[in-house]
């Protein structure tokens, strides 16, 4: 090769070597010593968290677009007229907004998901330094229904607690080959919850007014479907809405009976029947002299009232101490022990709920002499609501343990569903026989025993009461009490399980007194819905309805005037399966204006704007 050609080309490429390293050096001085923020566009890279619904397709939690306002304080030129604005429009303390804007740095958050107005007010007055990012806000638009299993998120979209918690990724991370939205949006997983709507709420409605009406420290609720292990609802009081979760103290978000674990008291006397029934049948047909008391190794244990001689059945109508005591003396320790194992106690459930405690139950080797005497009937033992409703729906199954769920299925953005729940364990707990004896003695216990007030005029109920002594560290059992009830209807055959807790209550009323109201204004409407067949109802006159759904003609806008939020939803969700529509709600109570008005044309670039009033 001529040796002037060679070191031509070897000077012209270091000399494009040269240049091109200059180039990437002044860039990358630019970048490091620029004023200027360079935020890429999220939703290039952002994942819209997938809607949260219950059974029937009603959204309890979905994301709405938003815009969040950001500052590079390097470029804002006038920082205290920049405060005054924006105080003015954002409603925020100028002071802060001075502080934020003098900062030494060049990027700092002024306020995250703000209203669609104060967007538009932004980019109007467009002032230099300032600079919006459009991103997604968590919206539940019932309010605080069911906000306990739901949960929340928080400003980065993150699950907080609850449902949004324990499936974050599921929520947030799309399926392979999921729809994409214009600008680079994915679409995260749904979720379609167990519970019921209708049911959740008149639960939720019936706790706090049970909890207001005894000034209970609080209360809960729960609903399973007996032949499914499904939760038809959760309820618990105090609760809180989730659009503004920090505005309420910890002991609200907190979920009681599910994290905390209690002593069930006399409910768990079925339970301990039926050990005694596998292991000693003829203890079915046995009498016993209660006179109030027994003493069980230097313990004296007080009953319920006076008893005089009775028969199991009647052991379990006016829940005798005594009796139970008694009867238990026929079994081993082990026997007990093993029965309770069966029943799940001392385990998880399983359910999908973050936060699920085991309960207690220490291991037969390490009770005392009394141990097994208190367990029978409720003492020394602490179990969760969804173990107590769990194992009585094993009773009311035949004898066959359904482990409990709150997922019914998991679905891509198109509502393919690539998961179905079903009940993760399902085994025999004790015979067909034993079962049909336990539900013919709970029936007595709302026939003519302690649960006389659960009863309904239309439907055959069977079911326990319960008041648990509280027990309090370093102070023994107090006079505090844990009221409860755990039902079961129809008796022939059961199809709901709904057990009632009441912590607290200042009045210290039993079970029998202030659980089972609850439970009676429940279950006729929670059997109702179910599609149970009432046994003598009288159809009452029908009710006129004023409200009625609005329709939509499938090309012009509907009018969504007087609606409230989830109605609205409703509404819009079936607008989008002919057009991608976008939406932006503001205020809270019923839609007092909206845009498009009604009749306007629609197509794929319309955006609903619909404003709420009290």
């Amino acid at each position: 090769m001529n040796q002037k050609v060679f070191k031509r080309r070897v000077y012209s490429a270091g000399l494009i070597f040269a240049l091109l390293s200059l180039a990437f050096i002044v860039r990358l001085f630019n970048l490091h010593f620029s004023s200027r923020i360079v935020v890429p566009d999220a939703d290039k890279q952002e994942v819209r968290r997938g809607f949260i619904s219950d059974r029937n397709g009603y959204l309890l939690a979905l994301s709405v677009e938003k815009y969040s306002l950001f500052a590079n304080p390097e470029e804002i030129q006038k920082p205290e007229e920049t405060a005054r604005v924006l105080s003015r429009l954002l409603s925020m303390p100028a002071d802060t907004l001075l502080g934020k804007l003098t900062k030494k740095k060049r990027f700092i958050w002024i306020k995250r998901k703000i209203e669609d107005s104060q967007a538009g007010e932004l980019r109007r007055i467009n002032i230099p330094g300032l600079y919006l990012k459009k991103e997604y806000r968590r919206m539940y638009p019932h309010e605080g229904l069911a906000s306990n299993i739901v949960g929340f998120t928080g400003l980065d979209n993150n699950g907080l607690a609850g449902i949004e918690y324990n499936y974050d990724r599921v929520l947030s991370s799309p399926a392979d080959g999921a729809a994409v939205e214009a600008g680079g949006v994915s679409f995260g997983h749904n979720i379609t919850l167990t519970i019921d709507r209708f049911i959740q709420y008149r639960a939720e409605r019936e706790i706090e007014n049970a909890v207001a009406r005894y000034r209970a420290k609080q209360g809960a609720v729960l609903v399973l479907e007996v032949k499914t292990g499904r939760i038809l609802a959760f309820a618990k009081s105090p609760g809180y809405n989730p659009n503004r979760y920090y505005e309420y103290p910890q002991f609200a978000l907190r979920n009681f009976s599910f994290i905390d674990s209690f002593e069930p008291g006399s409910t768990m006397k079925i339970i301990s029947l039926a050990s005694m029934l596998e292991h000693n049948p003829a203890i079915a047909n046995r009498h016993f002299t209660c006179r109030g008391w027994i003493d069980i190794a230097d313990v004296r244990i007080n009953c319920t009232g006076v008893h005089g001689t009775i028969g199991m059945a009647d052991v379990i109508r006016h829940s005798c101490n005594v009796g139970v005591i008694e009867a238990v003396k026929g079994i081993k320790k082990k026997d007990l022990y093993d029965t309770l194992v069966k029943f799940r106690f001392g385990q998880k459930t399983g359910v999908e709920l973050p936060g699920e405690t085991e309960g207690i139950l220490r291991p037969w080797k390490k009770w005392s002499g009394l141990s097994k005497f208190s367990m029978a009937i409720g003492q020394e033992i602490a179990v969760t609501s969804v173990q107590l409703a769990a194992a009585f729906c094993a009773v009311a199954n035949g004898g066959v343990y359904l482990s409990p769920s709150i997922i019914e299925s998991i679905e891509s953005h198109d509502g393919a569903v690539l998961r179905s729940f079903k009940p993760a364990v399902r085994e025999r707990v004790m015979s067909r026989s034993i079962s049909r004896k336990l539900m013919a003695m709970m029936r007595g216990v709302v026939a003519g025993g302690t649960g006389q007030k659960a009863a309904s005029p239309y439907f055959c109920v069977a079911g326990k009461t319960g008041t648990s002594q509280k027990f309090i560290r370093a102070r023994g059992y107090s006079d505090r009490v844990l009221s409860s009830f755990i039902g079961l209807a129809p008796c022939e055959d059961p199809t709901v399980c709904i057990l009632v807790i009441i912590d607290d209550p200042a009045d210290k009323l039993s079970g029998g007194q202030i659980a089972t109201p609850v439970f009676a204004n429940l279950v006729d409407r929670v059997l109702a819905r179910q599609g149970a067949r009432r046994q003598s109802l009288k159809a009452a006159a029908p009710v006129p309805m004023k409200a009625k759904r609005a329709d939509f003609d499938g090309t012009t806008m509907p009018d969504f005037r007087g609606m409230r939020m989830p109605e609205s939803i409703d509404l819009i969700m079936r607008m989008k399966r002919s057009f991608a529509v976008r939406y932006s709600l503001h205020g809270t109570g019923r839609v007092s204006s909206q845009r498009p008005l009604p009749g306007a044309p629609l197509d794929d670039s319309v955006l609903v704007v619909l404003e709420f009033r009290e």
